[in-house]
């Protein structure tokens, strides 16, 4: 059976199964922008996964950033999970990238 796709087509790099697992709500509030700070809070404590820093700790910093900021309309939850992945670098944004597609739809699903 021949391939009738074009070289454009061939060329496309395949989507499907690359999701990731963190599943963002829809966010339905009008101007509803992160700003900038709140990423650079975020940023400036990543976690690592090394031997002597605590998981648990890390988690307490993250919910005090996270419940500073406030958008009518917009649940905390949603934020959190959208700020999850820039808190994150080396072994522990590789564990969440090996994650299953969608696996993490709530933040009780992630913290668990």
């Amino acid at each position: 059976m021949a391939d009738n796709r074009t070289i454009a087509q061939l060329l496309e790099a395949p989507t499907e199964g690359y999701e990731d697992a963190i599943v963002v709500p829809e966010i339905t509030a009008d101007n509803f922008k992160l700003k900038h700070g709140l990423l650079n809070l975020v940023q400036n404590k990543q976690f690592f996964r090394h031997d002597k820093e605590d998981p648990h700790a890390h988690i307490r910093y993250f919910n005090k950033i996270t419940s500073t900021m406030k958008f009518p309309n917009v649940p905390s939850t949603s934020i959190k999970l959208m700020l999850l992945l820039f808190s994150l670098e080396g072994a522990a944004r590789i564990w969440l990238e090996k994650e299953p597609p969608r696996s993490i739809q709530t933040w009780d699903d992630l913290v668990s």
